[in-house]
């Protein structure tokens, strides 16, 4: 019988635009491989890029969500 290998999804990652509340409060775990972007607009907002490795566009923004808080993103 043959050996069988498993082969994992790719991931790629995606840039992402979004704007989000200028006191911006993050929550790392030390895992996540994400890059990160803010310039203040005003006092209340920012805009922002985000580079995400991840397996599709939902996925992408889902990661980001839980490490910061985004108003919405930009396409």
């Amino acid at each position: 019988m043959a050996d069988i290998i498993d082969f994992k999804p790719k991931e790629t990652v995606y840039i992402l635009n979004f704007t989000s509340p200028s006191p911006v409060k993050m929550t790392k775990s030390g895992k996540e491989k994400i890059a990160l972007e803010i310039r203040k607009v005003d006092e209340n907002h920012g805009v922002g890029q985000a580079w995400v490795p991840a397996l599709n566009i939902r996925e992408a923004k889902s990661k980001l969500c839980k490490m910061i808080e985004v108003l919405e993103f930009q396409d």
